[in-house]
């Protein structure tokens, strides 16, 4: 009787892995991780995404927030004009929950200057350490998954002191900016 149990159970949770999808995390998402945009708002960004429409709906907060892309296994969102959030499953050799996939989210800030938080999540939504997947630069930076592949770009604003730069002209920007960005790739972690 318990190997019945336990082979139907492990037989369930390899359906339910294979048929997870972001759609299915977006609908089941607990509405503390983003508090003015409520289940019943998710559903109809899906549902107008489906329906090839504008996806996009009134928050909590009296703003627009929009769906922007939705795949089996990516979504992005506009929360706000300077909110912005994205999600990606990514496979795991170690299963977590039982379960070989996990769920990336990454929450930008900012219109002018953005900077990026990362997350993830089990299929389940429990927190796991950050630290186990992603080593955080020391510097501010903005991130942006990809929705093809398993990747994260991360993108660090540089100040550059033009003064100090042989054979150049003076200007009357003595200062600028230089963008830096670093492609990160999935290996059970993000890795250069």
């Amino acid at each position: 009787m318990r190997k019945t149990t336990l082979l139907f159970c492990l037989l369930l949770a390899l359906e339910i892995s294979a048929q997870t999808t972001v759609r299915d995390l977006l609908k089941s998402m607990p509405d503390s991780l983003i508090p003015y945009l409520s289940e019943n708002n998710r559903l109809d960004m899906i549902d107008f995404m489906e329906s090839d429409m504008d996806a996009v709906v009134t928050n909590s907060l009296g703003g627009k927030s929009q769906l922007l892309k939705l795949t089996d296994q990516y979504a992005s969102i506009k929360l706000s004009e300077a909110s912005s959030v994205a999600m990606r499953l990514l496979d795991v050799s170690t299963p977590v929950d039982s379960l070989s996939q996990i769920l990336c989210l990454v929450r930008t800030y900012g219109s002018d200057i953005r900077e990026s938080s990362i997350e993830f999540y089990s299929l389940a939504w429990r927190p796991l350490p950050t630290a186990i997947y992603f080593s955080k630069p020391s510097y501010m930076f903005s991130a942006m998954l990809n929705d093809e592949e398993p990747k994260l770009t991360l993108r660090q604003e540089m100040h550059v002191d033009k003064m100090g730069m042989e054979d150049k002209e003076e200007t009357e920007d003595k200062e600028g900016t230089e963008e830096v960005l670093t492609i990160l790739k999935w290996n059970d972690g993000f890795v250069k």
